[in-house]
C-alpha cells in the first residue's frame, strides 16, 4: 500500500501545477532577447520587520548576512535590498543558488514579491548553444546555479581566477589580471554562500564581480559559517559581516513563544523486546570487532572490514527501531544475519527477527499514532514532521494523505527517492497548499520552507545544528500566531530522551540561548489505548 501510495505522489507532483520540471522551463526566456534588460522594482509584496530593516540600513555597501538560525527572513531581506538599490536606476541583477529547487524558489520569489515579471531562472539543462541563440544573459533579473555561470563568462578566466585565490588579497590580484573583462550585472546576491569558499565556480564568481565593482549581498544561514577558514576567505571579499542573533530585542520580539512539549510514547513489549535483544548483539559484535582489529575501530566508522560493516549496520538499525519506529527498518539488510535469525531459549525458540515480524503485525509503528492525535487535536494553519528515516517519511506521509487527502499532505524526502525536480515540487506543493508537510532531514537547512506554526519531531536531532535548523521552521510570525508549538516524541525506556536532553544541553552551549522544554499531560482519548502514554 505505501509503495503504491508513495508512486501516485510522485505522479501526482510531476503533473500539478507544482511541477518544478514544468515550470523550471517555463520560467526560461522562451523567445530570444534581443536588447539587454534593466529592471527596477518600485513595490514588493511584503514589508520589512524592524530588526530586518535595521540590517539593510546598515549595509553601505558589499555584505555578507549570516543568519542565526535559519527562518529569519534572508530572503525578504535581499529583496529589499535589491529594491533599494535599484530605487533610482534601474539594474542588472545576477542571483546565485546552489541547487534547481533554490532556483525556482527564488525566481518565483522575484516575481511573485518584487513584482518582476521578467525574472528568469538560467539552469545548466538550457543547453550551452540554446543560451546563446536565446540571449538569456540579456534579462534584467536572473537566478542560475553558479555552474551555468561559470561556464558562459568565466571558464576563460580560469588560469587568472586560480592564481588570485592562491594570493593573499585576491581582489586585487585579479584587478590587474581580468583585462578588459566586464562583469555583466550590476548586483550580485549570493545564496547560501556558505558552501561557495575553496576551489568552487560560486567563488570565483563573486571575487569577479568584486573586482570589477559590483554590489554584492551573500546571505548564510550557517552561523559563523562552523569554520574561522571559511569566514577568513569570506573576509577577503566583504568588509561588513551582519550576524543575525536570536538575542537581539527586535528579534525577540519577531519571535513567537515557543513551546516544546516532550511527548513519551510507549513501546510495545514486543519491540522493546528486540530493542534489548539487539543491544546483547551488539556487545557481542564489539567484543568480535575489539579481538579482531583493536579498540579503535569501535570508536570510527571502519567500513574495510565484514565484521565492522556489520557492527555499524546494528547499532544504526537499533537506534532507528525506536527513534523511527519498527517499520522503519523493515527492508535493512542486516536482518539476514545468522544472530538474529537464529532462535534462542530466551525468546521461546523464537528469533529476534521472529518478535520483529510480530511486532510489525501488532504495531506496524508505535510513534504514527501519537503523530495523527497530535494534528488532530492541534488547530494549525501549517504543521511540518521530521522523520529521520526516508522510509518511515513515505509511509506516514501516505497515511496522512489517506486521512486528510493527497493534496493536504506534502511529503519531502532525499533525492534516493526523489528527484531534485520532485523535492522542489513538494516544497511548493506545501507553500501553495498542503496544511501538513512530513520530511526527512532535507527539510532541515538549504530550502525555503514556507512558514509552520506546528512541528512534529518524531525523533530526537542528532546534533546542534539540526536541532537549530529543525528549531528555524516555525521561528516566523505568521502574522495570527502567537506560539510556535514543537511535539519532541520520546519512546520510553529506551536511549531517546537522554539523547534529545544531550543534544539541548549542546544547543544551548554552542549557540548561546535557552529553551524551555515543557512536560504536558497528553490525555488518551480512548480507554485502553495505549500507542501514547504521557508522564510529567
Amino acid at each position: 500500500m505505501e509503495n503504491s501510495g508513495w508512486k501516485r505522489y510522485l505522479q501526482f507532483l510531476d503533473a500539478s501545477p507544482y511541477s518544478t520540471s514544468l515550470l523550471a522551463s517555463n520560467l526560461a526566456p522562451q523567445e530570444r532577447l534581443e536588447t539587454e534588460q534593466r529592471i527596477r522594482v518600485d513595490r514588493m509584496n511584503y514589508s520589512l520587520f524592524p530588526f530586518q530593516q535595521r540590517i539593510l540600513d546598515n549595509i553601505k555597501g558589499d555584505a555578507l548576512v549570516v543568519g542565526l538560525p535559519t527562518g529569519l527572513g534572508k530572503t525578504y531581506l535581499a529583496g529589499a535590498f535589491i529594491a533599494r538599490e535599484s530605487s533610482t536606476t534601474a539594474k542588472r541583477v545576477l542571483f546565485l543558488v546552489p541547487s534547481v529547487p533554490l532556483g525556482v524558489q527564488q525566481t518565483l520569489f522575484a516575481r511573485k514579491m518584487l513584482n518582476v515579471k521578467g525574472a528568469y531562472f538560467i539552469s545548466g539543462n538550457i543547453p550551452p548553444e540554446k543560451r546563446t541563440g536565446l540571449g538569456v544573459w540579456k534579462a534584467g533579473y536572473i537566478v542560475t546555479t553558479p555552474q551555468t555561470f561559470y561556464n558562459d563568462f568565466l571558464a576563460d578566466h580560469e588560469r587568472e581566477l586560480r592564481a588570485a585565490k592562491a594570493s593573499d588579497d585576491p581582489v586585487s590580484t585579479l584587478k590587474g589580471m581580468m583585462g578588459s573583462f566586464q562583469f555583466p550585472f550590476d548586483i550580485l546576491v549570493a545564496d547560501e554562500c556558505h558552501g561557495y569558499i575553496g576551489e568552487t565556480d560560486g567563488y570565483s564568481i563573486m571575487l569577479s564581480a568584486k573586482a570589477c565593482g559590483v554590489k554584492i549581498l551573500a546571505l548564510s544561514a550557517t552561523p559563523q559559517l562552523h569554520s574561522p577558514i571559511r569566514l577568513g576567505e569570506l573576509k577577503k571579499i566583504f568588509g561588513q559581516i551582519e550576524v543575525f542573533s536570536i538575542e537581539d530585542p527586535d528579534i525577540k520580539a519577531f519571535i513567537p513563544e515557543r513551546s516544546i512539549s516532550l511527548v513519551r510514547v510507549f513501546v510495545p513489549p514486543k519491540l522493546l523486546l528486540v530493542y534489548n535483544q539487539l543491544a546483547n548483539v551488539i556487545k557481542d559484535y564489539k567484543e568480535k570487532v575489539k579481538r579482531a582489529y583493536g579498540a579503535q575501530h569501535l570508536r570510527g566508522f571502519c567500513k574495510g572490514h565484514p565484521l565492522c560493516i556489520s557492527l555499524l549496520a546494528l547499532r544504526i538499525m537499533r537506534t532507528r527501531i525506536v527513534e523511527d519506529g519498527a517499520s522503519s527498518v523493515l527492508n535493512y539488510g542486516i536482518w539476514r544475519l545468522r544472530e538474529l535469525r537464529v532462535g534462542s531459549k530466551e525468546l521461546g525458540g523464537k528469533s529476534i527477527y521472529d518478535i520483529y515480524r510480530e511486532t510489525l503485525k501488532s504495531t506496524f509503528n508505535h510513534k504514527f499514532t501519537a503523530i495523527k492525535e497530535i494534528l488532530r487535536r492541534n488547530k494549525f494553519e501549517k504543521a511540518i514532521v521530521f522523520v529521520e528515516s526516508v522510509e518511515s517519511a513515505k509511509q506516514l506521509g501516505v497515511i496522512l494523505q489517506g486521512i486528510y487527502g493527497l493534496e493536504e499532505v506534502a511529503i519531502l524526502v532525499g533525492k534516493g527517492s526523489m528527484t531534485m525536480e520532485q523535492q522542489a515540487s513538494a516544497l511548493l506543493h506545501f507553500k501553495e497548499k498542503a496544511k501538513v508537510l512530513v520530511c526527512t532531514s532535507i527539510g532541515e537547512e538549504g530550502l525555503d520552507i514556507p512558514v509552520a506554526d506546528l512541528e512534529v519531531w518524531m525523533d530526537p536531532p542528532s546534533n546542534p545544528r539540526k536541532w537549530i535548523q529543525r528549531f528555524g521552521r516555525v521561528l516566523r510570525q505568521s502574522g495570527k500566531k502567537k506560539v510556535a508549538k514543537i511535539y519532541a516524541l520520546v519512546s520510553m525506556k529506551t536511549h531517546e530522551r537522554n539523547k534529545l536532553m544531550a543534544v539541548m544541553r549542546r544547543v544551548e552551549r554552542v549557540y548561546g540561548f535557552t529553551q524551555e522544554l515543557r512536560e504536558e499531560p497528553l490525555k488518551l482519548l480512548e480507554s485502553g489505548q495505549k500507542e501514547i502514554t504521557y508522564y510529567i
